[in-house]
């Protein structure tokens, strides 16, 4: 597993609130979390999140649906109890994407709207669902898609790590197969960044660091109106033995 990641403040922000995980030599998993919350609030949740739970997925000897499940519910309770016990941070959360690999399998687990893609044989397909109160409604079928794009309430998200004391984490396993690319982002780079031109970026022969300079700066081009986080993870067939 090798991963590339990039961040970038934006053109409209003052802080970066955006937190992600580049694995060390040895580890498996990586993770991008969004803040959110009044003065540095967000970014307090974010970082302190992707700490919890890396500490915890590095003690992990089998990782598991189960054990993403448990690292992620840690961090949930670190950042809800820290946002209890202060008020420059009371309510403060963060959204919160990770995918580990062992053993073949890829894991991922989710809450909020940041998201991961996976590029498969040519093509790009979203892994995660939003939480938000737009994905909710396209769902019930009351606006499509498109207009979920464009729609004033579509930064309302519905569920978030550290608000409450219990969250529901989204999990997902599935196999791995060679040649398989995770992208993982904020939403301020899916909010102005089609699709199309995340799995181009992907399929260029540039370097994986190369292309996500290019997607942040189609971000930024734009308009650059949130901070923008992205990542690569790639997979290696070594990573299932």
């Amino acid at each position: 597993m090798k991963v590339y990641s990039m961040t970038d403040i934006g053109r409209v922000r003052q802080l970066n609130e955006d937190s992600c995980y580049q694995p060390q030599p040895g580890e498996r998993f990586c993770a991008v979390a969004d803040g959110m919350g009044g003065h540095n609030a967000g970014e307090v949740a974010s970082a302190m999140a992707v700490k919890v739970y890396a500490d915890y997925m590095r003690d992990v000897q089998n990782i598991t649906g189960d054990a993403m499940r448990a690292a992620v519910s840690r961090a949930n309770d670190e950042v809800y109890r820290a946002s209890l016990q202060s008020p420059e941070v009371s309510g403060m959360g963060t959204t919160f994407s990770a995918l580990a690999m062992d053993g073949g399998s890829a894991y991922i687990a989710h809450v909020g709207d940041s998201r991961i893609y996976l590029v498969r044989r040519g093509s790009l397909m979203q892994l995660t669902l939003d939480h938000t109160l737009v994905e909710e409604m396209v769902l019930k079928g009351l606006i499509t898609p498109r207009e979920a794009r464009v729609h004033p309430k579509r930064n309302i998200i519905t569920r978030a790590l550290g608000t409450d004391p219990r969250v529901e984490i989204d999990l997902i396993q599935l196999e791995l197969r060679p040649g398989d690319v995770f992208f993982l982002c904020s939403d301020g780079l899916t909010n102005h960044v089609p699709e199309r031109d995340i799995l181009r970026a992907a399929q260029s022969r540039d370097s994986w660091q190369d292309k996500l300079r290019t997607l942040v700066g189609i971000a930024l081009e734009n308009g650059g109106a949130d901070n923008i986080t992205a990542m690569f993870a790639v997979y290696e067939e070594a990573d299932g033995r």
